[in-house]
């Protein structure tokens, strides 16, 4: 036989093995086939619950953070109202505080100054 009919010869045999050994396990293989088809989906519903509870949580924060926001600023505008001058001088007149006269100062004819 001439090199050029071994090597013609010889994907056929390959090819006649393979098929043989596809025909003699072809359950395993199935089997095999089937069982990385389960895993692979259990793994991808395991991943696509877990996006969703990340999800589900990261609304909540959000919802929680928006809540927030609008709690401060309501605070914030009780701050201002009872900083406001109207409700200064009211509370002046509740606790009876009252108006100074005209201050005196002390006049001194030394200076002050402090010993090392």
């Amino acid at each position: 036989m001439s090199k050029f009919s071994q090597s013609l010869f010889s994907g056929a045999a390959k090819t006649r093995t393979a098929v043989a050994f596809f025909g003699r396990n072809a359950i395993r293989l199935n089997l095999i086939t089937l069982t990385m088809l389960v895993l692979f989906a259990a793994a991808y519903i395991v991943q696509v619950n877990g996006s969703v509870a990340k999800g589900y949580a990261i609304r909540e924060l959000e919802d929680r953070m928006r809540q927030l926001s609008l709690d401060n600023q309501k605070l914030e505008v009780t701050v201002r109202e009872a900083q406001s001058l109207t409700n200064v001088t009211r509370s002046v007149k509740m606790l009876g505080l009252v108006a100074a006269e005209t201050p005196k100062y002390l006049a001194s004819a030394t200076p002050a100054v402090a010993m090392r």
